[in-house]
């Protein structure tokens, strides 16, 4: 069923850090961010919107919907732990960083961008070296290098 009902009672906001504002107010309510986190959805406009039931309401995202919370390393495999609840691979071709050392992956069938928040970015940089091409994260005898931004574009 396509949501009908456009909520514009105000502003919700996800900062990149992947907490949750509504007016410039922060939300914190453990099931109302888990619900908030579930229900963001692409807007066929552009951007994002919050979807419940038939409601939607258009929400400013900083930086990216997805944020990445908790990281698994198992052997050569590492399970990321989505602001969204789901957890999924890391599709290490898509692991880079941008000119602040931020660390992104794509998500959701590489559909969209994530964020390595500060406790999966330290738990990541754990298995950190260098190589003469750069930084690669080893994960038993696989290197998953650490492009930059400019680097994947080319």
């Amino acid at each position: 069923m396509k949501p009908g009902f456009k909520y514009e009672n105000g502003d919700l906001f996800l900062d990149k850090e992947g907490r949750w504002f509504h007016n410039g107010v922060e939300i914190t309510h453990r099931l109302t961010l888990d619900l908030f986190s579930r229900s963001l959805q692409p807007d066929p406009a552009g951007g994002w919107r919050l979807v419940v039931g038939l409601e939607w309401a258009p929400v400013r995202v900083e930086d990216t919907a997805y944020t990445i919370k908790r990281v698994d390393l198992e052997g050569e495999r590492a399970r990321l732990h989505l602001s969204d609840g789901t957890v999924e691979e890391l599709a290490e071709a898509t692991l880079r960083q941008n000119a602040d050392h931020v660390l992104y992956c794509d998500v959701k069938e590489c559909r969209f961008p994530a964020r390595f928040l500060r406790p999966s970015y330290y738990q990541l940089m754990e298995r950190l070296i260098e190589t003469p091409e750069g930084y690669a994260v080893r994960l038993g005898s696989r290197l998953w290098p650490i492009r930059t931004a400019e680097e994947l574009r080319r």
